[in-house]
């Protein structure tokens, strides 16, 4: 980690995205933050407490993640959305479970040898497996076929040392104008409640952030938003349904200036060439930390409130800009990396656009040297 790089996280950002997620929803309708992957990038320490006070409950991906929240002190309800076998070998599994179990972690189930297992676990515990069955509706990735659901969550009803506490799927498509398949999947899970009993006693939950924002049909018992809650758009087809506010702002230092000869040639594989006299700047910062090699000669920072284009290759962990426009930057000035503007052109939607991928994968890939800070 470099005191140097600095993500600051607006608080006030999240609670805005949040009560307009919750409004969107109603009362009845709880709120499961999806605090995986390190908070999408955001730091899940720092967070941790403001999101504990907004949200509901939280979700994760891993068993590592769930035990994480459980060290750093929350108590409330966690999901755990990643099935939990598969985690090494018989005894690896045991212990894992265990130790989950006994941190209160609700399960995701989507085959027989993981009740089986769990409840296994259990016993060793002195406890209670709670789960929830995921049903795949049609995406084909995780999830119990929707052919075989009501026969594993009768098995999830009724074996000893497991309780099952919901159901829910995922949706392949919520985030794209075309809902016909989105709501197809919904129509689906819907007629697998009924054939298994009905949702007496259960969270039912499907929503992601595309869904929380455009389908109120689909908010059932509970909201799953994870992107939308660090305030960028699930995609460019809902980026006008709701004035969610992105929470990350990157900055660094300008470490350098220099003057480069008319001529002068820049970086590894000398891909940029200045037809002038230019002065440059470097930032540390690079693909080490996250920022894409993929934009080399392609975006820009922010200096001094100007705009101020990347030149040359991106290297691990430093970026050359231009400072020619700019005469009074200096050493130690603020150069703004990634802005919390969705408009600015070096936003994280907006460099997402430019290096071909989506603003989830900008914010997760901020590596560990970007010290993460919440703000007001």
């Amino acid at each position: 980690m470099s005191p140097d790089l600095t993500a600051a996280i607006s608080a006030a950002a999240i609670r805005h995205n949040v009560r307009l997620l919750r409004e969107r929803t109603g009362p009845a309708v709880k709120l499961c933050a999806v605090v995986k992957a390190d908070c999408y990038g955001h730091g899940l320490p720092p967070l941790m407490g403001l999101l504990e006070e907004l949200a509901d409950s939280l979700a994760v991906a891993t068993a590592d993640e769930a035990i994480q929240l459980r060290r750093l002190g929350y108590e409330g309800p966690i999901l755990m959305l990643l099935p939990p076998c598969g985690c090494g070998d018989r005894q690896q599994l045991r212990d894992m479970l265990v130790e989950l179990i006994a941190a209160n972690v609700t399960l995701t189930v989507c085959r027989r040898a993981e009740i089986e297992a769990i409840a296994r676990g259990a016993g060793h515990a002195g406890g209670m497996g709670e789960v929830h069955v995921k049903i795949d509706t049609g995406m084909h990735r995780g999830g119990v076929e929707a052919g075989a659901a009501v026969e594993l969550i009768a098995l999830a009803r009724e074996r000893a040392g497991v309780r099952l506490a919901g159901l829910y799927t995922h949706f392949a498509a919520a985030d794209e104008a075309d809902k016909t398949f989105t709501r197809r999947q919904l129509q689906c899970f819907v007629e697998v409640v009924e054939a298994a009993g009905g949702r007496s006693g259960l969270t039912l939950h499907a929503a992601n952030s595309a869904a929380a924002i455009d389908l109120p049909e689909t908010h059932l018992d509970m909201i799953r938003p994870g992107i939308a809650v660090y305030g960028c758009q699930p995609s460019a087809e809902l980026a006008s349904h709701l004035p969610l506010r992105p929470a990350l702002r990157l900055t660094a230092p300008l470490m350098l200036t220099k003057t480069v000869p008319a001529g002068g040639r820049c970086g590894y594989g000398l891909t940029h060439t200045f037809p002038q006299a230019a002065r440059i700047g470097l930032v540390p910062v690079g693909y080490g930390d996250g920022y894409p090699r993929c934009l080399s000669n392609r975006s820009t920072m922010r200096i001094a409130g100007r705009d101020v284009p990347v030149r040359g290759r991106v290297s691990m962990d430093q970026v050359i800009v231009e400072l020619t426009d700019v005469p009074e930057a200096g050493v130690g000035d603020e150069v703004e990396v990634i802005c919390d503007d969705p408009a600015a052109p070096h936003s994280a939607e907006n460099l997402a656009r430019l290096a071909g991928t989506i603003p989830y994968e900008i914010t997760c890939a901020l590596g560990r040297r970007a010290r993460r800070v919440l703000v007001d």
